[in-house]
């Protein structure tokens, strides 16, 4: 099987959809250490840990998946990104909670939270992305 990054027929979409992917994960990179330090520390832990993990779904949304020749490589780093991008669902969703509990003991309201549903649904697009560009074939 030849490169699929080289492969012709590549649907532009795929392509563009793993650009935004990059762009997202640098994102994430640079997002994950300012929402610690605009927090500080007295969020304590699970703040800091989410923000580590936002952090490393930012690396891995960045690896040039494309350019990975052997199978088993680009296996295990396939599973790495759809377990991240999972679990990026489940941090997402339980933020947004704590968050409306926070609020509620304020006795404030919150909005529909569309910046976190945004970000999940970017995230989720990645791993068909990345499978449809090593594999176009797939997607017919």
């Amino acid at each position: 099987m030849s490169d699929a990054i080289h492969h012709p027929t590549v649907n532009p979409g795929v392509i563009w959809a793993r650009r935004a992917g990059f762009l997202l994960g640098l994102f994430y990179a640079l997002w994950g250490p300012w929402t610690s330090l605009a927090v500080g520390s007295a969020a304590g832990w699970p703040h800091w840990l989410r923000s580590g993990f936002i952090v490393i779904l930012g690396i891995m949304l960045m690896l040039p998946f494309a350019q990975f020749k052997k199978s088993k490589m680009w296996k295990s780093a396939f599973g790495t990104l759809c377990v991240c991008c999972i679990a990026f669902v489940f941090v997402m969703v339980i933020s947004v909670m704590f968050d409306y509990m926070a609020a509620a003991e304020r006795d404030e309201r919150l909005g529909v939270p569309g910046f976190e549903g945004t970000l999940i649904f970017l995230t989720l697009m990645q791993p068909p992305a990345v499978l449809f560009q090593r594999r176009p074939d797939f997607l017919d």
